[in-house]
């Protein structure tokens, strides 16, 4: 029976003094009115936490940041919960083709609360704070819709515990002139996922040594955007790998 996948969302996490936050880039057109994505907050302590979010500019020629919003600007999480802002870039038409960036800054904000003391007062207790800034990327114009792909192979090795297991081997040079937050899958024969492992991120120019177990009944070779929830590029058809 063929499943049919619905969403596949995977978050990749940034932990600096339990700052939670994913994915980790944009990487979105946004000269076609797609320029909207949504980053999730994570509070995994059991305290009420509390960010300041602010987009500002790279200070670099290709600086979108005057385009880019950000709602809300102060978020509220409660404890063991999961919070989320909404970017939205509005591109102007006079933007030509090529790569663009901005930064999302987020810092924590005190939320003051009790506790009590070894005397048992109640007494406030001061959060530390956190202040992380990270620069994303979005893109104007259509871009390669396949990768440069070299040196397919597939081997087999002997595990650690004796049994043999086929691997594909490559490496992927990424040309489509955008980066990717990407991940390294397999289709059956119905064209149906049976895994996809993240392999982080891969600008524009960048490459990446593939070295993947091929599962049972796997057909194809294939390519997850975890920050736009798409398969992307070619699919490999592993008939046509020696």
């Amino acid at each position: 029976m063929k499943v049919k996948i619905l969403s596949i969302f995977f978050i990749l996490i940034l932990r600096v003094f339990a700052f939670e936050f994913g994915p980790m880039g944009f990487d979105k057109r946004i000269d076609t009115g797609e320029g909207y994505g949504e980053f999730a907050y994570t509070n995994s302590s059991n305290e009420v936490i509390r960010y300041k979010v602010k987009i500002f500019s790279t200070g670099r020629e290709n600086d979108i940041s005057k385009y880019v919003s950000v709602y809300p600007k102060i978020l509220t999480i409660k404890p063991q919960s999961i919070g989320r802002i909404k970017v939205y870039v509005e591109a102007p038409p006079t933007l030509k083709k090529g790569l663009y960036r901005f930064m999302v800054g987020s810092e924590s904000v005190s939320v003051p609360y009790l506790q009590k003391s070894e005397k048992g007062k109640i007494a406030p207790s001061v959060s530390l704070k956190t202040s992380v800034a990270l620069e994303m990327e979005a893109y104007v114009g259509e871009v390669k819709e396949e990768f440069n792909i070299t040196n397919e192979k597939i081997k087999e090795i002997i595990d650690k515990e004796g049994k043999k297991k086929k691997m594909y081997t490559s490496k992927l040079l990424n040309d489509t002139e955008r980066g990717y937050e990407i991940g390294v899958g397999f289709f059956d024969g119905n064209n149906s996922l049976i895994s996809v492992n993240p392999m982080g991120r891969i600008k524009n120019g960048g490459e990446l040594l593939i070295e993947e177990e091929i599962p049972p009944l796997a057909k194809k070779v294939v390519f997850y955007d975890y920050n736009n929830q798409v398969f992307v590029g070619q699919k490999i058809d592993l008939k046509s790998v020696k």
